[in-house]
């Protein structure tokens, strides 16, 4: 093969080569996504190089090389709602006085007359601030009456501002394929919005931005060519008002001639997908793109026990428990294996009928019976017990002693129980306060009847000293005050007339109430009595010196209260101010005690804090309780 030939060939090669994508671009097929539809649903608008039909049978649709079934066509002649829509954006700023403006608006015109009868159309014009002409119809008649009239031309060309509510119109109206068509003859001038935030709205909404400049002195096509390139449109220049026609005319064609593709997409989420269009008779093809969604994974938070699994899972509640069914299967076995007594009431009932009693007969109040001597004889040992019995029995509280033994103990482990599973096991120093409550109620309870007594006791010494007076002696004078006394006074020396009745001498009866009400004044009416009856004397006039220093030291202590009123106080301000303020600080900043709350060393430093706020109200209570 000569030389020649081979050149000859070559050429040929490269000239096939530079031909194919000169026809594929020739081919004027444009495809451009359209709207926001939810996935799988897919849309896009398709542009054709020249007016032809079209149908769904004539399109092949791919995603990724994959055939893609159930595409619908429709063209935009027949568009129906809100499938097709174009902003006409106007620039009427002074610079398009005269000419300029007329020329834009004829040429408008002529672009409503090439739209198809479905295709809505909404009108802006703009200078310093953009405004809609006219909102979004499909009657000409309307549109061509907008475009009629000259907006006022007034300073300034904000051109973004402008494209951003033309694009806000768009998604109102929720147009599926929507166009933005701009003519300006200058540069932006003081736009609110940036031009990258414009681009980004139109290709977040998939909306095309055709621009359309008309050369000016003041021409400079940068910002309409940006707007252009960025949101999948076209700049168009005119150089003189008469191209404008020209122009919008091309433009109002090759909006006519679009369709709207809608399939389903079947493709995995968080994959690029490539989408190709070929039409039957038309060389080359059409591509887009577009991403699936990602797989939407709901936030991990954090794993939080619940109060079940916080509460049963605890080790502290596995002890409880494990306790608690011991003793359970141990008081089985004891009620399995307990001998059966047969009682005197039982015996006699083989022989004759007798009502069993109901009280103590049953297998369970032969348990409570049983169960709670035990307890008491237990409990004697204690060199504790005997001064709570008559603790108790001061107080006037019913239940017997042993049942608040009993309950006080249940009472502190449930407490130890709860604060070592939803606190902290440092916590369980707080379940000793169980104890320390019930026996501070119960000491409240004898000193306010203790109280009581001394103040009721000048005036049961007075009537006293005037039984005695009248001729009674000093016994008969005591029950003449336990008639006339109220409680506690009466029970405490009706005691002491029983206790004498039953020979007690009538000092050691007084010395008994003494040691119970705890006062030092009634020691001296003991004193009396010994001496009345060893050596005789006035004994009524004796008992009114007493009552006067009785009197004397009541108004001492009444005195001493009141100076120390200051310092109680103090003590449950101390006490209580840490504890409001607490509560204060979680209801205004809940996020604020956290550390306190959530951390063990936290939760440690707050049950020692606690625990030196009680000592520290103690000491305050030592300090003020002074005796007189």
């Amino acid at each position: 093969m000569s030389r020649r030939i081979q050149v000859a060939l070559l050429a040929l090669l490269t000239a096939a080569l530079a031909a194919a994508p000169s026809a594929a671009g020739r081919s004027g097929l444009k495809l451009t996504e359209a709207g926001n539809p939810p996935f799988p649903d897919r849309a896009f608008v398709l542009t054709l190089p020249s007016d032809r039909p079209l149908s769904a049978s004539q399109v092949r649709v791919r995603e990724n090389g994959a055939p893609v079934t159930g595409v619908t066509v429709v063209p935009a002649a027949l568009a129906q709602g809100n499938q097709f829509g174009v902003v006409l954006v106007i620039d009427a700023s002074e610079s398009m006085k005269g000419k300029p403006i007329a020329g834009a608006l004829k040429a408008a015109q002529l672009f409503v007359g090439h739209r198809a009868a479905a295709q809505q159309v909404a009108v802006v014009t703009f200078n310093k601030q953009p405004e809609v002409a006219l909102p979004f119809t499909t009657e000409s008649s309307k549109i061509l009456q907008a475009l009629a009239h000259k907006p006022p031309l007034v300073y300034g060309t904000h051109i973004y501002d402008a494209v951003g509510r033309a694009i806000s119109l768009l998604e109102e109206a929720k147009i599926v394929a929507g166009s933005v068509v701009v003519l300006s003859d200058g540069a932006d001038t003081g736009s609110k919005a940036s031009r990258a935030d414009v681009i980004a709205d139109a290709n977040r909404a998939h909306v095309r931005v055709f621009t359309v400049g008309l050369r000016s002195e003041h021409f400079e096509p940068a910002a309409l060519k940006s707007l252009a390139k960025g949101a999948s449109g076209s700049l168009s220049e005119a150089d003189s008002v008469t191209d404008l026609s020209r122009i919008y005319d091309q433009l109002g064609a090759q909006l006519s001639n679009e369709y709207l593709l809608r399939y389903r997409s079947y493709r995995r989420l968080g994959e690029k997908v490539q989408v190709e269009v070929q039409i039957e008779g038309l060389a080359g093809a059409a591509r887009s793109g577009y991403a699936t969604p990602p797989l939407a994974m709901p936030p991990l938070q954090a794993y939080h026990k619940g109060f079940g699994n916080s509460f049963w899972g605890s080790p502290f509640t596995m002890i409880v428990v494990s306790v608690f069914a011991i003793g359970l299967v141990a008081f089985c076995l004891f009620l399995l294996l307990m001998p059966r007594r047969r009682t005197l009431q039982r015996r006699l009932a083989e022989f004759v009928s007798l009502a069993e009693a109901s009280d103590g007969s049953s297998i369970g109040g032969a348990l409570q019976t049983g169960f709670l001597n035990t307890t008491e004889k237990s409990l004697e040992r204690s060199q504790w017990w005997g001064r709570f019995v008559e603790e108790v029995e001061l107080a006037e509280i019913r239940m017997k002693p042993a049942y608040i033994a009993i309950w006080t103990l249940l009472g502190t482990v449930v407490v130890m129980w709860l604060f070592a599973v939803f606190f902290t096991f440092a916590a369980l120093l707080l379940g000793f306060l169980v104890p320390f409550t019930v026996w501070g109620v119960i000491r409240r309870k004898v000193e306010h009847r203790r109280s009581q007594f001394a103040e009721q006791l000048p005036d049961n010494l007075a009537v006293l000293a005037s039984a005695i007076r009248a001729g009674h002696s000093f016994v008969g004078a005591l029950s003449v005050v336990v008639d006339d006394a109220p409680e506690p006074a009466r029970s405490e020396f009706r005691r002491v007339v029983a206790d004498e009745q039953l020979g007690r001498p009538l000092e050691d009866a007084l010395e008994v109430v003494v040691v119970r009400m705890k006062n030092r004044d009634l020691e001296q009416v003991a004193l009396v009595a010994v001496l009345q009856r060893e050596t005789g004397g006035s004994t009524a006039e004796v008992l009114e010196r007493v009552v006067e220093t009785v009197r004397d030291r009541q108004e001492l202590r009444r005195l001493v209260r009141t100076l120390t009123a200051a310092g109680r106080m103090s003590r449950w301000v101390v006490s209580f101010l840490p504890v409001v303020l607490l509560l204060a600080i979680w209801v205004l900043n809940p996020s604020y005690l956290d550390p306190l709350l959530s951390q063990t060393s936290g939760r440690v430093l707050l049950v020692f804090a606690a625990l030196l706020v009680i000592c520290g109200s103690l000491v305050i209570k030592r300090i003020v309780d002074i005796k007189v």
